[in-house]
């Protein structure tokens, strides 16, 4: 018996090839999504764009799964430029309190329930269940100049679709670079949101001053035992699904 490829070595050439293009795929399908830390802060750059109105902002996020609390500060186009949220708060429910700062100082405003139940479906979450059992790696991509592993996920009720997400993730770090979310709640498309990373640190402890509610906060709707009318405002509600990047159909 003689070697089947011994005449051609074309043949036997381009097998190796295929075989060398197989091994590549499988390679690829096996890049595992990033486990990132799960205390952080990054500043974000963040686009909404929902038919033809465009929303961008900056803001620095303090992300604290340990202790199931975010803090969103230096907050641009709002007039809350610091949001914090803690999820242990209100039974469980967690409470979002609307800060503003002048004076040098925070003024806390009042406090909704946050539109997302636990800390890792906060709309910047690295942790959420759908990424941790649903991320598949999808190629590289050089986004900014940083090469980047690409990922994608869905998040559904159920058996119905409402978002879709693309993480692009640095693998030295790793390190976030870009997240994409494509909202099509019950299949509808209504929006996409994009976020930016930059500066992303591993933290590991926040100083306290970023959690802080201001001085004066207990003079305020903020120590209600019940969250405020204004969550129920056009204005509120906008700024609630917008911070929630339009993450959940909630009202």
């Amino acid at each position: 018996g003689h070697m089947p490829f011994s005449r051609h070595p074309t043949d036997m050439s381009r097998a190796v090839a295929v075989l060398a293009a197989v091994l590549v795929a499988q390679c690829l399908a096996n890049v595992a999504p990033p486990t990132f830390p799960m205390r952080w802060q990054s500043t974000e750059s963040t686009l909404i764009e929902e038919g033809i109105q465009k929303v961008d902002s900056m803001s620095v996020s303090h992300f604290d799964g340990p202790l199931n609390r975010t803090s969103s500060t230096n907050i641009t186009h709002s007039m809350y430029d610091v949001v914090i949220t803690n999820f242990n708060e209100d039974s469980g429910m967690g409470k979002q309190y609307y800060i503003r700062t002048y004076g040098g100082k925070r003024h806390c405003q009042f406090w909704c329930n946050p539109s997302v139940p636990v800390v890792c479906d906060s709309p910047d979450s690295l942790c959420s269940y759908d990424y941790k059992n649903k991320a598949k790696f999808v190629g590289n991509e050089t986004v900014d100049g940083v090469a980047t592993n690409k990922f994608f996920w869905t998040e559904n009720l159920g058996p119905i679709p409402m978002n879709s997400l693309l993480l692009w993730s640095d693998p030295t770090g790793p390190a976030p670079v870009r997240m994409y979310r494509d909202i099509h709640p019950f299949g509808k498309h209504i929006g996409n949101a994009t976020i930016d990373f930059t500066d992303f640190k591993v933290v590991s402890s926040f100083d306290e001053s970023v959690f802080d509610l201001g001085e004066d906060w207990q003079q305020t709707q903020c120590s209600s035992p019940l969250e405020s009318d204004q969550c129920q405002t056009q204005e509120v509600l906008s700024l609630r699904s917008r911070f929630t990047v339009l993450a959940r159909v909630n009202n």
